[in-house]
């Protein structure tokens, strides 16, 4: 008796997926995300520099880590604000992609795809803007060694861009099984992103404008992306 033959692939095999959605709305992103950096930034131009100034120096004296607590809070804030380093979110973009691309649903590998241009993209982004702009890092006592410009920040567009494209392939997954399983996800992502955000500003190293735009642009790539995704699957 013939034995019937089961395609490798439950959800299509990957010579069936096309990519060009994830393409065309990969080029939507670069190009929404790149425009909302120069719109935010015409704008703190028409408000004045007196203005953002005062603005940043508000939020930084909140936020910003005095003598008091630095000791103490700077070993959370120095691990918090690793996680969105580039060697640490390569190694994730890295680890993730290979774990999406072994996997036999094509849709994993849509999440593959998904993965590594979203962290390619946002550093490539972020390092081409900061050129453009060449703003300098704040008059404060860094709490740790940096480089290059601040505007936009680059841990702010890579957190927002890179793992909350993780954080939303996790959503994607869960309402699959749950109608309201994306809320864990969700919260938890804007915990997560909030927290290397947060400690950019508190450890003197970036403006509060330069993590509000680089959230910003982030989350323009990830909407579009989001839109590729639903589109290629």
């Amino acid at each position: 008796m013939p034995r019937k033959t089961v395609p490798p692939y439950s959800s299509g095999s990957m010579s069936s997926i096309s990519l060009r959605p994830l393409l065309h709305w990969g080029l939507a992103g670069i190009t929404i995300s790149a425009s909302l950096v120069f719109i935010l930034a015409g704008l703190g131009a028409w408000l004045g520099a007196d203005y953002i100034i005062r603005l940043d120096d508000r939020i930084q004296q909140i936020f910003y880590l005095n003598s008091d607590s630095r000791l103490h809070l700077l070993p959370y804030t120095a691990f918090i604000t690793a996680l969105g380093s580039f060697k640490i979110s390569a190694m994730a973009a890295g680890g993730f992609a290979l774990l999406f691309f072994m996997q036999s649903s094509s849709r994993f590998v849509i999440y593959g795809y998904a993965i590594s241009g979203s962290f390619a993209m946002m550093w490539i982004l972020n390092t081409l803007l900061k050129e453009f702009f060449r703003r300098s890092r704040p008059e404060l006592d860094h709490l740790l060694v940096v480089h290059g410009y601040s505007f936009p920040s680059g841990h702010a567009m890579i957190s927002m861009g890179f793992y909350g494209m993780l954080f939303v392939i996790w959503a994607i997954e869960q309402q699959r099984h749950d109608s309201f399983g994306w809320c864990l996800p969700v919260l938890c992502g804007i915990g997560y992103i909030g927290l290397i955000g947060l400690s950019r500003i508190m450890l003197g190293v970036h403006y509060p404008t330069d993590v509000f735009t680089g959230f910003a642009a982030g989350l323009a790539w990830i909407i579009c992306m989001i839109k590729g995704i639903a589109r290629t699957r």
